[in-house]
């Protein structure tokens, strides 16, 4: 069983109302997912004395995508293959209950000890009401090296945005980089991807197919990115690899 802690008293008037709805959202969505590719929710215990609100979650026992790449370096890509679909299934359990996620990175995926990946942390996610919107969420959540450029621009965040991430999460996991290699810190990414014409740069180790499967991901028109459930036929995670995937 893993622990998260969170603090229940951050300030006064409206921080504090911000930043107890906020939780609230956390612990209500984490009280009602359950998935193979989720990571579960047991219980939570608040401590008036020290402030703190405990949740208690499935021990994951392999730790994130993210200290993975930090031990072992790039991984294959039939591994990125097999952790991508899995990734996918997740997400497409999530975006099927309206929820969008909005923090998808190496460091809030985890992989079981067998191998089976779970979607973590869950605190920039927002339920949303209609499934047909494409930009529900106009808050800006998350990591800003794998945002979609709508999301920095701030014209909103919705499942569309999350394939973004999924796209810079399979760059992270085939070159053990953040998906702007060539960008250093926040300030130049936010400025970079809003004035940006095209996705990140596409590994050119990566097969043909891999590539077609991150183009589509990097759609810059939102409603033309594939959804979760599309990307899941697609060749890279569904057929054979080697094929042509046009």
């Amino acid at each position: 069983m893993a622990v998260k802690q969170l603090k229940i008293d951050p300030g006064e008037g409206q921080e504090k109302s911000f930043y107890l709805a906020a939780l609230e959202r956390e612990i209500n969505l984490y009280r009602k997912l359950r998935h193979k590719h989720i990571v579960g929710y047991i219980n939570m215990e608040q401590d008036e004395q020290s402030g703190s609100l405990y949740i208690f979650l499935e021990y994951v026992s392999g730790g994130s995508i993210q200290s993975m790449l930090e031990r072992f370096g790039r991984f294959s890509e039939p591994l990125v293959r097999v952790y991508t679909r899995q990734l996918l299934l997740g997400l497409q359990y999530l975006h099927e209950n309206r929820i969008v996620h909005r923090d998808i990175k190496g460091g809030n995926v985890l992989v079981d000890a067998i191998g089976v990946v779970k979607l973590a942390d869950f605190g920039a996610s927002k339920a949303f009401h209609d499934p047909t919107v494409t930009n529900e969420c106009k808050s800006i959540r998350g990591s800003v090296f794998w945002m979609a450029p709508e999301v920095i621009k701030g014209d909103g965040y919705g499942r569309r945005a999350d394939i973004w991430s999924v796209g810079c999460t399979v760059i992270e996991m085939l070159t053990a980089m953040h998906p702007w290699p060539d960008i250093d810190n926040t300030w130049s990414a936010i400025f970079h991807i809003a004035k940006a014409s095209s996705g990140p740069p596409i590994p050119e180790h990566g097969s043909g197919c891999v590539k077609d499967f991150l183009q589509q991901c990097f759609q810059m028109d939102p409603r033309l990115r594939p959804t979760a459930t599309q990307l899941l036929e697609h060749r890279f995670v569904a057929g054979d690899p080697d094929e042509d995937p046009r």
